[in-house]
């Protein structure tokens, strides 16, 4: 059997690299070093859901690969969906983890559209018009039905409010639940559920921006994660027949 082709797919205003700085930090050489190589597609970072999963299409069906593994990242894995449902005709997609993505949406996002302050006007500027998808009432009224042939699973992110970076602490108190900074864990749960990582949003893709501490396991082992979720979301491609 042909092994799947993996793709690790980037968030709200993300991408997959600007010169020596990746987005997934340092883990395309970690899976390289066990024989993995993932693809890396960029989509608009603050497009649409529509319009970063087109961009995906375009990016992973241009190639014969008989199938695909999609590991994603926040806004990622709503894009990922939308592909799997109605761009993959195919269905060339077998399996998808997501890690916490806003699939109900957040209050954050809310919260920065309906805010007064420099801090909310610029994320407006630069976030638009993505930003407004992610809001639980957007996902609320546009929901992506679940590919019956697909393995969706996931995982979600959560630091207290004590152990979060000071600038992501301005976000996190805006969640009235467990959250990673961005992201309530509730809303990052879909498929099935693989547990809940001691990481903020960020750090959950190697950018430790909090001080090194042994009594909250920082940073986060991002690379032993995304070595563990590669071979997870191939293992359950592998199991679906092509």
């Amino acid at each position: 059997m042909v092994s799947p082709t993996l793709a690790l797919l980037h968030g709200f205003l993300g991408f997959s690299r600007r010169g020596p700085i990746e987005c997934f930090r340092g883990v395309e050489h970690t899976l390289r070093r066990i024989h993995i190589t993932p693809l890396m597609p960029e989509v608009p970072p603050a497009g649409t859901i529509v319009e970063r999963a087109e961009a995906l299409a375009r990016q992973l069906f241009h190639s014969d690969a008989p199938a695909f593994a999609l590991v994603a990242h926040s806004m990622g894995g709503l894009d990922a969906r939308h592909l799997i449902t109605y761009l993959d005709p195919d269905r060339r997609v077998k399996s998808l983890l997501t890690v916490a993505t806003p699939h109900r949406g957040t209050p954050l996002a809310t919260w920065v559209l309906e805010s007064r302050g420099l801090i909310p006007a610029w994320i407006r500027h630069i976030g638009c018009p993505g930003l407004s998808e992610l809001t639980p009432e957007a996902r609320s009224i546009a929901p992506i039905a679940d590919r019956s042939d697909v393995i969706y699973s996931s995982y979600a992110g959560q630091r207290p409010l004590d152990e979060q970076p000071f600038w992501l602490r301005y976000f996190g108190r805006v969640i009235p639940e467990a959250n990673d900074g961005m992201v309530p864990v509730e809303s990052a749960r879909w498929g099935k559920f693989r547990g809940i990582l001691r990481a903020d949003h960020v750090e959950l893709l190697g950018w430790s921006l909090g001080l090194p501490s042994s009594r909250t396991v920082r940073p986060f082992d991002h690379f032993d994660f995304w070595t563990r979720a590669a071979v997870e979301a191939m293992s359950a491609a592998e199991s679906k027949p092509s």
